[in-house]
């Protein structure tokens, strides 16, 4: 008999929570589960609200994590994304599975709000979550790991959704269906970009690129000199690029590019994230989508996936000739 597979919806605040977000996608994939978050969807022509929703709604378990953020807050509600996020699932009789930290003391500061009135929003919001839900508690990676992949699979026994399972050798879904026709435009879109893609901006010399230096500006009195080159931090980025990644993960991700060649821990400047993107859209190296609530997300474009595997791939090794 075929188990039934699910999709479970990940919501939490994302700036705070990054590697906490993939500790959870990663231990939905391994219990062979389908993850959906917002940073892993492409936009779309709904608004992204909209779009959250049918998301949501189409998932059979919504999994909740909270730190010490309430998050970025919609003007009209009042209410957080990702308490909308789980009023949304709540209201559609979604199962939640709800994780939060352990030792909230022990969270940076860097990662807890500011001010009184934020906390007390946050406050009021885990209330509410826990008068409904059990609490899972976690403190380390592994520990949130361990539970998420503990609580799923109970869930799995003691309260199965439908799912989605194989017949006759085809997933027969709605879901799959979407896919596979979007997976049609794509293909024929890129085929179409590639064409355009002939006469490659990369060979305009108007446009900086290759062994010419970034200018990197950093938000601290660091005396040190940044000499990062255009294709050492296209190809640095390219490795996280393949799939599409939010633009406030761009910059931590330049930040570790600079600790590694300098030893310092120093945090680029917004500007030159904007330099960044502006100039490998511009060499059409990158897709900017705007996933709605300043979630700017980057993305190769053919023509950068091109570019970076070329550098990446593995050469064939040229014969050893006797003499």
């Amino acid at each position: 008999m075929n188990l039934p597979r699910y999709q479970i919806f990940v919501s939490s605040t994302f700036k705070d929570l990054i590697e906490e977000r993939r500790a959870v996608l990663d231990a939905i994939l391994k219990l062979n589960q389908f993850p959906a978050g917002m940073e892993i969807f492409p936009a779309v022509n709904d608004t992204a609200w909209e779009h959250i929703e049918k998301v949501i709604k189409d998932s059979d378990y919504y999994v909740l994590i909270i730190g010490g953020k309430y998050g970025s807050i919609d003007e009209v509600s009042g209410l957080s994304y990702t308490e909308k996020e789980y009023d949304f699932a709540v209201s559609n009789n979604i199962p939640v599975l709800a994780f939060t930290h352990s030792d909230e003391d022990s969270i940076p500061s860097g990662k807890v709000e500011k001010t009184d009135e934020i906390r007390e929003k946050l406050k009021t919001f885990k209330q509410k979550v826990g008068s409904k839900h059990h609490w899972n508690y976690w403190k380390s990676l592994d520990e949130l790991k361990g539970n998420v992949i503990s609580s799923l699979s109970q869930s799995f026994v003691m309260n199965p959704q439908q799912g989605w399972v194989k017949a006759g050798g085809i997933e027969k879904t709605e879901l799959l269906e979407s896919y596979v026709e979007l997976q049609k435009k794509y293909d024929k879109l890129l085929e179409e970009n590639l064409l355009l893609s002939e006469n490659s901006l990369l060979n305009n010399a108007t446009f900086s690129f290759g062994n010419e230096m970034v200018p990197l500006i950093l938000n601290s009195d660091s005396d040190v000199e940044i000499k990062i080159s255009w294709i050492e931090l296209f190809q640095h980025l390219g490795e996280y690029l393949i799939y599409s990644q939010v633009e406030r993960f761009i910059g931590m991700r330049i930040n570790r590019l600079i600790e590694s060649k300098y030893g310092e821990k120093n945090h680029v400047s917004e500007e030159s994230i904007v330099l960044v993107r502006n100039q490998l859209l511009a060499l059409k190296l990158i897709e900017f989508v705007d996933n709605g609530e300043t979630r700017f997300a980057w993305t190769l474009s053919p023509k950068g996936r091109d570019l970076y595997l070329a550098n990446v791939a593995q050469k064939p090794i040229p014969e050893k000739i006797d003499s």
